[in-house]
């Protein structure tokens, strides 16, 4: 089974101009950013690695142990992505990697310059007003899951970079602006998520109003109501803070409370229901959408 929201595999490189069977490195070098191509070939420890700027880090094949300082070592798989700031120092194992199943990776490096440019640009023609904050990247989530829209964008990116296009530089530019907006959009949303009892922002009130009333009809009438908005002024706010409409949090939250009742009750017809989904067929179809699994293989697995 494929990963949820995996890239796209990019071309290996041939045997024969191998400079290193761990790590081997291939660089397309643009403007503003370089994408670097890792592969190994062998199962390696305790690899080394660091960036002297901002880095994007993909897994498209194989598997990764990550080390930093001051953090839990995890397993890195394809679907997941990395946001690292400069001079992060790295250790990495590859554990299953071998030469009929070489691990790769992507490392895309992004000139300072050009991030302060999205991010000066975004605070001063799309001030984030319902919670007075600035945009700016979340570094303490530097470790999330790809949507479809960051996996349709990072694909994009290779794409342009790893072509002849004479208007590759431009198009590239295009791509990585909107690579770096829905980032911070998507670390956005993670923090909403937490417990943020001392948030009062609008986004934190519905929050806690839908986790309340999870099992109940959720309109975006109701949740206007609840805010004192109109729908055009909460679904723009939503739209700028997150990439998002407010139903399609909704739905997030009730997949994300589903999840916890198909592990405590093993019953996809309780799950459904608890989690205010009106019809089963709907449930199983939209759980395997955006999970990857059907709501009994996910009670199997876990």
């Amino acid at each position: 089974m494929n990963p949820k929201n995996a890239l796209d595999k990019l071309p290996f490189s041939s045997i024969n101009k191998l400079n290193s069977l761990v790590e081997n490195r291939r660089a397309y070098t643009l403007h503003d950013f370089e994408l670097n191509i890792f592969e190994t070939y062998e199962a390696s420890m305790s690899v080394p690695l660091e960036f002297s700027e901002l880095v994007i880090i993909n897994m498209i094949q194989g598997k990764k142990v990550m080390h930093f300082q001051d953090k839990v070592s995890f397993d890195y798989f394809p679907g997941e992505t990395l946001l690292l700031p400069e001079y992060t120092k790295m250790s990495i194992d590859f554990p299953e990697a071998c030469m009929e199943e070489p691990a790769q990776c992507t490392a895309i490096t992004i000139d300072a310059k050009k991030v302060d440019e999205v991010v000066n640009y975004l605070n001063e023609f799309y001030p984030n007003r319902e919670t007075s904050t600035h945009w700016s990247f979340q570094l303490d989530k530097f470790h999330f899951s790809n949507s479809e829209e960051l996996c349709r964008l990072t694909n994009r990116l290779f794409q342009v970079s790893l072509s002849g296009d004479m208007h590759k530089e431009a198009l590239a530019d295009l791509v990585l602006r909107e690579l770096l907006i829905r980032i911070m959009q998507l670390q956005g949303l993670l923090v909403l998520e937490e417990n943020t009892a001392g948030n009062s922002s609008v986004f934190t009130h519905i929050k806690q109003y839908v986790r309340e009333n999870i099992t109940e009809k959720l309109s975006v009438d109701k949740l206007c109501k609840r805010v004192g908005m109109s729908k055009s002024t909460l679904s723009r706010a939503f739209k700028t803070e997150f990439g998002i409409s407010p139903i399609e949090f909704v739905i997030r939250e009730r997949l994300k409370y589903a999840k916890k009742m198909l592990q405590v009750s093993k019953s996809v017809k309780e799950a459904c229901f608890s989690a205010g989904f009106s019809d089963v067929n709907y449930f199983i179809r939209i759980f395997k959408q955006r999970e990857g699994l059907t709501p009994g293989e996910y009670v199997l697995k876990h």
